[in-house]
């Protein structure tokens, strides 16, 4: 294998000096490690990681990856004809239990509830069944013929929110649709709201509308405070208070520059999207307009954020671009330099 001098994560990376980040080796190793358990494992711990020399553009290199025995951890070594780049060990969820905590995405009750909601507008649907077991698919077809307005698109197994997200909006871009409307299927969002989205998107066609959230008691005090911060950093990485809460999943996509950006990016495929794609978006000149919405939290609601897991990649996000904002810097910098 040859590191491509275009990769996406490069940019920024020590400006100057690309070197590929462990991030990006890992995900190299976990794609390897999905194809030999199936692509429905989950990821639950990193029992060993040493990085030893630094990888960079042109470099040719090897990945071995290990599956254990019983199918539930992989050692790996990236090497060249010198030495090890990188090497570990990373534990799986055996696939019986990845496939339980993959079903309930689209709890039957829930979408169904959505779905009613949305009738009201006359509008298409496109609900994206995230590799869903059998139950839930079952339910999904069920709902697809109540509702001749809906569609249904199916991944073949679970590839995070982020991929799923990636897939609808190009799914709409296809099929001429200018703008669309993102919510979740578990009720959080009110779909009677959508119609304020909508409206400021028509109002401002070029904006990013995004859901500014009006919490109750019912919010757990960890998810404020995760998305405080969460706020803070990205008006720092934007230079501006524009982006009121880059979290929500409650928004509107204004979609010609939206598939043009994730024709140019490698985003997140999980949690970590939501607030990459409102920073690369901002960067790219998008204005940004904030809708307050209602988001409610039920009692026996399911979510599929993973307080450590999900918060480690949002925090590896924030890191990516961190320095992507210090190479667009010196690039800006250096324009500056040269039109004076």
């Amino acid at each position: 294998m040859k590191v491509p001098a275009d990769l996406e994560c490069l940019d920024g990376h020590f400006p100057g000096f690309p070197v590929v980040p462990g991030v990006a080796q890992i995900g190299w190793v976990l794609d390897a490690a999905r194809e030999l358990l199936g692509g429905s494992a989950a990821l639950t711990g990193i029992e060993a990681l040493k990085f030893k020399r630094l990888l960079r553009p042109a470099d040719v290199f090897h990945l071995r990856v290990e599956l254990s025995p019983d199918r539930t951890a992989v050692a790996f070594r990236l090497w060249d004809d010198a030495s090890v780049f990188s090497s570990g060990r990373l534990r799986f969820a055996p696939n019986a239990e990845a496939a339980r905590r993959v079903d309930p995405c689209l709890v039957g009750e829930t979408i169904e509830g959505v779905l009613e909601g949305l009738a009201p507008l006359g509008l298409p649907c496109l609900v994206v069944n995230d590799g869903s077991g059998p139950e839930t698919t079952e339910v999904l077809s069920r709902l697809a013929a109540r509702f001749p307005w809906v569609e249904l698109a199916h991944l073949a197994v679970n590839r995070g929110r982020g991929a799923a997200l990636r897939h609808g909006y190009r799914a709409a871009h296809r099929r001429g649709f200018s703008h669309v409307v993102q919510l979740d299927a578990d009720g959080q969002h009110d779909p009677a709201e959508v119609g304020k989205l909508l409206a400021a998107a028509e109002h401002d066609p070029g904006a990013l509308v995004l859901g500014e959230p009006r919490f109750d008691e019912t919010a757990p005090k960890n998810r404020l405070y995760g998305r405080r911060l969460s706020q803070l950093i990205v008006w720092g990485y934007t230079g501006s208070f524009a982006v009121r809460d880059p979290l929500c999943g409650f928004r509107c996509f204004p979609l010609a520059p939206t598939v043009g950006l994730l024709d140019r990016y490698r985003l997140g495929d999980r949690m970590d999207f939501d607030p990459e794609i409102v920073v690369r978006l901002a960067w790219e000149g998008v204005p940004i307009v904030n809708v307050p919405v209602r988001v409610r939290y039920f009692p026996q609601g399911r979510s599929h954020f993973r307080l450590i897991r999900d918060n480690v990649r949002i925090a590896a996000t924030y890191g990516r671009l961190l320095l992507a904002r210090i190479g667009r810097a010196r690039v800006l910098g250096r324009g500056a330099g040269r039109r004076a």
